[in-house]
C-alpha cells in the first residue's frame, strides 16, 4: 500500500503575495474610479444643488435596498459553489444557471419599473420630482444587476486583469457621457441618470456574450435550488448592512432636507474612499481567495498574518483622510457644500471598521456557518436604526456619522466574537485594539493641535501621518513571523513590479 502524498502548498508568502497582487488589480478599476470621480466632485458641485444630491442618493439607495432581496444571494453562492465543484462542467453548469436566474429577475424588473415608477416616486420623493427619474434609476439597476453575476464569474476564475480592464473602460463611457449630458446638453440631473443607464446597458451586453461563449445556457432547478439556499440566510445579512451604510439618508430627509442630504452625500463620498479603495478590492479577492487558502494545513496561521495586515492599513488609510478632511475639502467641493468636511473623519473610521468587520467573518464562511451572521447583522442593523432615530434629530449629519461608527464597531466586535466560536483562530485583535488606540491619538493631535493654515499644516500632518507605521514598527507590533512575511511580500511585489517594467 502507498501512502498518500500531501499536497504541496506555497510559501505563506507567496499565498499573501496571490492575495495582494489581485487585490491591487481589484483595486485598480476602484481607484481609476475614485480619481475620477475626485477629479469631477468640482464639476458635479457646479452643475447639481444640494437637493439634486439629495435625490440622486435617494434614488441610488432606494433601488440598492430593492436589489438586496432580488439578488438572494446568488453571487456569493456561485463563489463558493464554484470552489466547491469538481469538474469544469460542473462549474459551467452552476454559473449558466445562476446567469439565466438573474437574467430573467433582471429583466423582470424593468418591465415592473415601467409600471411601478409613477406611484412609488411620488410616494418616495414627492409630487414636484420627475418619474423617469426613478425609471431610468431602476433600469440602470437591473443592467448592473444582471452584469454583476459575469462579473462575479470571472473574480472566481480569479482574471482580476481583465475585470479591472472592464472596469476602467466602463468608468471611462460613463465620464464622457456624464460631461456630455451635464455639461453640453445640460440637463442636469437627469444626464447623471441617462449616462448611468446607457453605461450599464453597455455592460451588460459585453458581459452577457462574453459568459454564454465561456459557460453556454443550460439550466438546472435543483443547481438554482442549491445556490439559494446557500445564499438566502446572506439577504438579512446584505440588507443590515445597507441599514448600516445608507438608512441615515432616509432619517436626515425626514427629520431635515433633502439639501442635508446632499451636503452629507457629498462628506460621506470622501470618507467612503476607505471602502472603495480598501474593502471592496479585498472582498472581491478575499471571497473567492478564503476557500483555497483554508485548504492549506497552515490556513490558521495564513488567517492571522492577512487579519494584522489588512486592518492596519485599513486604519492608516482611515488615519490619512482624517487628517486631511479640511484640505481636501477646501480644495475639491464648491463653497455651498463645505458643511460636509466634519463628517469625513467619522465615516472614515466606520469603513475602516466595515473593512474589519468583513475579514473577521472569514471563519464563518469557510465553515458554513452563514446563518448566525444574519441574525448578528440584523441586531446591528436595529442598533443602528436606534441610533439614528436617537441622534440625528439633535445633532443632524453628525449624529448620521456617529451612528455609522458605533454601528460599525459593533459589527466587526460581533462577528468577530461568532467566527471564533466555530474555529478559533490567532487574528491578533488585541495588536490591532492598539494600532486603533494610536491612530486614535494621532488624529486628535491633528486636528485640534495643528494649525489651520494649509503652508503649515500639510507638512506637520505628513510628519504625523507617517509617525503611525514607525511607532507601531517601534512597539513591536508584528511578531517576528509576520516581518518575514512582510519582508519577503515587498520583495515579491518589487520584484513583480521591475519584472512588468522590462
Amino acid at each position: 500500500m502507498t501512502a498518500q502524498v500531501a499536497p504541496e502548498h506555497p510559501p505563506i508568502h507567496k499565498e499573501l503575495l496571490t492575495a495582494v497582487r489581485h487585490s491591487l488589480v481589484y483595486g485598480l478599476g476602484s481607484i481609476a474610479a475614485k480619481a475620477i470621480g475626485f477629479l469631477m466632485i468640482p464639476f458635479y458641485t457646479h452643475y447639481l444643488s444640494p437637493a439634486d444630491y439629495g435625490v440622486l442618493e435617494i434614488l441610488d439607495l432606494t433601488v440598492s435596498m430593492f436589489g438586496m432581496f432580488l439578488n438572494m444571494g446568488i453571487t456569493t453562492a456561485l463563489l463558493q459553489a464554484h470552489a466547491a465543484a469538481k469538474t469544469a462542467r460542473e462549474k459551467h453548469a452552476a454559473a449558466s444557471t445562476a446567469l439565466v436566474a438573474v437574467i430573467a429577475t433582471g429583466l423582470a424588473t424593468v418591465l415592473l419599473s415601467v409600471f411601478a415608477a409613477r406611484p412609488v416616486s411620488s410616494m418616495l420623493l414627492g409630487p414636484n420630482v420627475p418619474s423617469r427619474y426613478l425609471l431610468l434609476s431602476l433600469s440602470a439597476f437591473a443592467l448592473n444587476y444582471i452584469s454583476n453575476l459575469p462579473g462575479t464569474y470571472v473574480r472566481a476564475l480569479e482574471k482580476s486583469g481583465w475585470f479591472a480592464t472592464l472596469e476602467v473602460s466602463t468608468l471611462i463611457l460613463a465620464l464622457v457621457l456624464n460631461i456630455w449630458f451635464i455639461a453640453v446638453l445640460k440637463l442636469g440631473l437627469l444626464g447623471v441618470l441617462l449616462s448611468s443607464a446607457l453605461t450599464a446597458a453597455v455592460q451588460a451586453v459585453v458581459l452577457i456574450g462574453w459568459m454564454l461563449g465561456q459557460v453556454g445556457i443550460a439550466f438546472s432547478r435543483s443547481l438554482l435550488g442549491q445556490l439559494i439556499g446557500y445564499g438566502m440566510p446572506l439577504i438579512l445579512s446584505n440588507l443590515a448592512l445597507f441599514t448600516l451604510n445608507f438608512s441615515d439618508r432616509y432619517f436626515l430627509q425626514h427629520f431635515r432636507s433633502l439639501t442635508v442630504v446632499g451636503l452629507y452625500a457629498v462628506g460621506y463620498k470622501f470618507g467612503f474612499m476607505v471602502n472603495y479603495l480598501l474593502v471592496l478590492p479585498f472582498t472581491s479577492m478575499w471571497q473567492a481567495r478564503m476557500y483555497i487558502v483554508h485548504q492549506r494545513p497552515d490556513h490558521a496561521r495564513i488567517f492571522g498574518q492577512v487579519f494584522v495586515f489588512y486592518s492596519v492599513l485599513l486604519i492608516f488609510a482611515a488615519l490619512a483622510l482624517a487628517m486631511f478632511s479640511p484640505e481636501l475639502i477646501h480644495l475639491m467641493v464648491a463653497r455651498n457644500f463645505s458643511a460636509a468636511e466634519p463628517v469625513i473623519p467619522i465615516v472614515a473610521a466606520a469603513y475602516a471598521f466595515c473593512g474589519i468587520s468583513y475579514c473577521a467573518r472569514t471563519g464563518s464562511f469557510v465553515t458554513g456557518k452563514t446563518g448566525v451572521l444574519a441574525v448578528l447583522s440584523v441586531a446591528t442593523a436595529v442598533l443602528n436604526l436606534s441610533l439614528n432615530w436617537a441622534l440625528i434629530p439633535r445633532e443632524g449629519m453628525m449624529g448620521a456619522a456617529w451612528a455609522t461608527l458605533v454601528s460599525f464597531m459593533a459589527l466587526a466586535a460581533a462577528n468577530y466574537w461568532f467566527s471564533q466560536r466555530v474555529i478559533r483562530l490567532p487574528l491578533g485583535i488585541s495588536r490591532v485594539s492598539g494600532a486603533v488606540a494610536l491612530a486614535c491619538g494621532l488624529g486628535i493631535v491633528a486636528r485640534w493641535g495643528i494649525p489651520a493654515r494649509m503652508d503649515i499644516a500639510i507638512p506637520l500632518k505628513i510628519l504625523l501621518l507617517l509617525l503611525f507605521p514607525v511607532a507601531l514598527w517601534k512597539a513591536g507590533m508584528f511578531s517576528a513571523a509576520e516581518m518575514e512575511s512582510l519582508g519577503a511580500l515587498t520583495g515579491g511585489l518589487r520584484n513583480q513590479v521591475s519584472e512588468g517594467g522590462e
